[in-house]
């Protein structure tokens, strides 16, 4: 997988922005095909999950403080605030979108 710096510059393929959730809050995000996220958390605490189809929980992480999480399987997540969180999360898209 390719990562260019001068694209994350310019905003290409690549979306930033801040995770602000309460106590008890939910953010559910789908990962596309040939994409991936990047979630930072700097402040509070999470759970990462993420159900395969027909199946129990496939995936369960609590990430520690400035511990970035990678995720780059295809398919929905389910981030939980267990405490007030502050975070950042950047996405970035296939090769063919812009």
């Amino acid at each position: 997988m390719k990562f260019s710096l001068l694209g994350l510059f310019h905003g290409q393929r690549h979306q930033v922005g801040a995770l602000l959730l309460m106590r008890g809050e939910t953010f559910i995000e789908t990962i596309e095909d040939d994409a991936m996220a990047i979630l930072i958390i700097f402040k509070g605490s999470v759970t990462i999950t993420r159900q395969r189809q027909g199946a129990q929980v496939g995936l369960h992480l609590s990430p520690r403080i400035g511990e970035p999480v990678w995720l780059t399987s295809p398919g929905p997540y389910c981030v939980v605030a267990r405490d007030p969180v502050v975070g950042v999360r950047m996405l970035r898209t296939g090769e063919g979108a812009r």
